[in-house]
């Protein structure tokens, strides 16, 4: 019988060493940090879709055309001088060039819970709805650079005695200075706008609950304001419409299912909570001008 492909998914960060091939591993359960140039020749030169229960920060510093990114549905090719963020949930799939500079950087969300703060919440590059590959300057580059040297030569000091405490506050600087980073990015763009607190928490509840709850009504009654109230925030707040924040999210994770599993439409509407896989199937293609088959046919040859 035919095995099902399955999204691989993994909860310790040296268990995701071993399977990706690289021969490193870190002393702290909860955090890494190491460079690009270390995982050569060790590392598998692909690597299918999978994710993780940790976090997870790229930083691109050069890379060899023939790298290829995948970060939950959008698709880089040859990319450098960036930074990705992946969150638990996001799907995540490469092929590993053969000029890459770099550090890469794990951790695990209880590594920040000594200081009370959620990364989904407080940092927007980690929600699945927003753009988790930031492109950097020259001089943006630079100074991420030198904040992931700290954390390296950090790391390596296991004899420091305060080692860890340390790695924690300058991994929240490298955090927060992303965030900046991120919110002057965003500025830039045409619709986008820096999200108050209202927008925040209903992202939040977004992420806990979009496969079972499918109203605006639902997330007003969860933040105890009107539907209208909620509606017009987002709106003037965000620059898009609440309902289609819920659908787009819904539609995000329909869509990461039909990229790297063979599930079927059927079993794929089951799993997002649609009585009927022909309701799921309308709403994709009035969305997405596509059937979720001719979407996955789509994928399946951009991937190729």
């Amino acid at each position: 019988m035919r095995s099902r492909k399955q999204i691989l998914h993994f909860d310790d960060i040296n268990h995701s060493h071993e399977a990706m091939g690289f021969s490193g591993r870190t002393d702290l359960p909860d955090f890494h940090i190491y460079t690009l140039e270390e995982t050569y020749p060790s590392t598998r030169k692909v690597m299918p879709p999978y994710t993780l229960r940790f976090y997870c920060l790229l930083l691109l510093e050069e890379n060899s055309q023939d790298a290829v990114i995948e970060l939950n549905t959008r698709r880089m090719e040859g990319p450098s001088n960036t930074i990705s963020f992946q969150a638990p949930g996001h799907v995540s799939a490469w092929v590993r060039g053969e000029a890459q500079q770099g550090f890469l950087l794990y951790f695990q969300p209880e590594f920040l819970s000594r200081h009370v703060i959620s990364p989904m919440e407080e940092f927007p590059f980690f929600r699945p709805t927003e753009s988790s590959m930031l492109p950097l300057t020259g001089t943006e580059k630079i100074a991420l650079r030198d904040h992931f040297l700290r954390l390296e030569r950090t790391f390596k000091n296991s004899l420091h005695p305060y080692r860890v405490p340390m790695l924690q506050a300058m991994l929240l600087a490298l955090l927060f200075d992303c965030k900046g980073l991120y919110e002057d990015y965003c500025a830039r763009q045409p619709s986008s706008s820096r999200s108050p607190s209202l927008s925040t928490q209903f992202l939040r509840l977004l992420e806990q609950h979009y496969l079972t709850r499918r109203t605006v009504q639902a997330y007003a009654d969860l933040l105890h304001v009107t539907p209208n109230h909620l509606s017009h925030a987002i709106s003037n707040e965000m620059g898009r419409n609440a309902y289609d924040l819920i659908v787009d999210r819904l539609l995000l994770e329909a869509k990461k299912l039909l990229s790297y599993t063979d599930l079927s439409v059927g079993e794929v509407a089951n799993y997002l909570g649609f009585e009927e896989p022909t309701h799921f199937t309308r709403l994709f293609k009035r969305k997405l001008a596509l059937t979720p088959l001719e979407y996955r046919h789509q994928a399946t040859r951009e991937r190729a």
